[in-house]
């Protein structure tokens, strides 16, 4: 977290303190705003202070801003789930939702100490067409950032290729978080092609979205589809 955010934080304690002001929110941070560049955040839950946390990271991966609140806000974004297993050996996971700074348009605390993040609207649309004529599709993950523009910051995502049965890449997904539902897959490839390959017979359903693809095999359906966009009827 940037000096200037970090400062904003603290102004904000203090008039709270005080007493001042209603429940307004007041100032919006640009995400990269000062000295301290972060790339990525992780929201989490603090079960001894009882409190909701964000945890900023910078580009080598360290961690560089800290607050604590006892509710956040997320206007909009996308965000996916982290986890990794305790370290001391204690029987738990520990758990984040993890977002990319460049999908952040700025901060807000209101006047109680709870901090808003709005993310932008006016994201930019990845392709999302699948060729109709695909023989097999293969996947990967990418190592560093290099698809992305050198203004955005964000951590490597995955890519799908799919290709014809002459083995040429007719399509492709690019930048999207990858789900697979028993699906029969196997390694292909050599240094620096590797790839995940999933032939198309073993293919029941593609979903894509702004941010992910999940492959599910023909057995694979989802358990449930509801679309909430309609008010629901009497």
């Amino acid at each position: 977290m940037s000096q200037n955010l970090e400062s904003q934080f603290q102004s904000q304690q203090a008039l709270q303190q005080q007493g001042v002001g209603g429940a307004q929110a007041v100032g919006v941070v640009p995400p990269q705003q000062g000295d301290v560049l972060w790339e990525f955040a992780d929201i989490g839950y603090d079960t001894g202070k009882k409190l909701w946390f964000v945890q900023l990271f910078d580009s080598v991966n360290q961690n560089v801003g800290f607050y604590t609140a006892k509710n956040i806000t997320m206007n909009n974004g996308c965000a996916i789930q982290y986890q990794w297993k305790d370290m001391q050996g204690r029987p738990f996971w520990h758990v984040r939702e993890r977002f990319q700074s460049s999908e952040v348009e700025g901060f807000q605390i209101d006047m109680k100490g709870n901090l808003i993040i709005n993310f932008k609207r006016n994201h930019v649309e990845n392709d999302s067409s699948i060729p109709k004529n695909f023989a097999y599709l293969q996947y990967a993950y990418h190592l560093t950032t290099k698809e992305t523009p050198q203004s955005v910051d964000r951590s490597p995502m995955g890519f799908v290729e799919f290709c014809n049965q002459a083995e040429d890449v007719i399509g492709r997904l690019n930048n999207r978080w990858i789900i697979v539902e028993d699906v029969n897959r196997r390694t292909t490839g050599e240094l620096p092609k590797i790839r995940i390959r999933v032939d198309r017979k073993d293919i029941g359903r593609i979903i894509v979205s702004r941010s992910s693809v999940i492959i599910m095999s023909k057995e694979g359906r989802p358990s449930q589809q509801l679309d909430v966009s309609q008010n629901p009827k009497d």
